[in-house]
């Protein structure tokens, strides 16, 4: 532990920005799934005009939502690997194989399904302010492509992360990290439920996986939350390396 302990003194600082980020990320988390559901409260639209009339209407909270989902995104990254170089010693191909399901997780929800789903908004805009049904039928032929896609990238938004940090959660439960192996079994528990959850979108007449995908977001953004501040902690308990002394000592003949 303590030759541990020495090597992460090389990475004190990212851990601790790593704790703190993932902390701000866990709480996004419940903002957007909030947010989500007020969006969402009176059912998800069944075709792309009752889609574009949605995200119309609340444009604000829509537009809002997704750039809050980004911004979420972008924060995971470094804790992404702060909690890589902490695991790895303990399970480094377990450690590798989840932390690229996450990176994937990441880089897909920014570049592909907020991307799509803030384009749509903007179509959404374009629809109820144009003048005629002809102009109205162009924004809808426009937006069908990315309403049939969003189901399925959401699909992978939800379910490829909950794979990666059920693979870290695993580790975890061996109860040899810093983590406590308390935190492994609830990570274990949240991500299966997000993966299932993960099929809601493609399903959406089965009560049970739309029951679990309500619930992924916040769960999980609760582990988030708990994992941040117990690597924030460990941060903490890191003594600070020592200032290299720069100068060059002169050995006299």
């Amino acid at each position: 532990m303590a030759s541990s302990e020495t090597t992460d003194q090389d990475w004190k600082g990212l851990y601790c920005v790593g704790g703190i980020m993932a902390v701000l990320t866990g709480i996004a988390g419940l903002a957007s799934s909030r947010m989500g559901y007020l969006l969402y409260s009176a059912g998800y639209p069944s075709n792309p005009t009752a889609y574009l009339q949605l995200v119309a209407q609340k444009q604000l909270l829509a537009n809002s939502l997704w750039s809050l989902w980004i911004f979420n995104d972008l924060l995971g990254f470094v804790p992404s690997v702060a909690f890589y170089l902490v695991l790895r010693r303990y399970n480094r191909t377990l450690a590798l194989i989840g932390t690229l399901f996450v990176f994937f997780y990441l880089f897909y929800d920014i570049s592909v399904t907020e991307l799509n789903s803030l384009t749509l908004v903007s179509l959404g805009q374009g629809f109820t302010s144009a003048p005629t049904d002809a102009a109205r039928a162009s924004y809808v032929t426009a937006a069908t492509y990315g309403y049939a896609a969003l189901p399925l990238q959401t699909v992978l938004s939800f379910g490829v992360g909950a794979i990666g940090w059920l693979l870290w959660s695993v580790i975890v439960l061996q109860g040899r990290s810093i983590f406590p192996r308390w935190m492994g079994v609830l990570g274990v528990i949240v991500n299966v439920i997000g993966i299932v959850g993960a099929a809601a979108p493609v399903v959406p007449a089965s009560f049970i996986l739309g029951l679990f995908q309500f619930f992924a977001v916040p769960l999980t953004a609760i582990w988030v939350i708990v994992t941040g501040v117990r690597l924030y902690r460990y941060s903490r308990t890191l003594p600070t390396l020592p200032a290299r002394n720069s100068s060059t000592s002169v050995v006299s003949p």
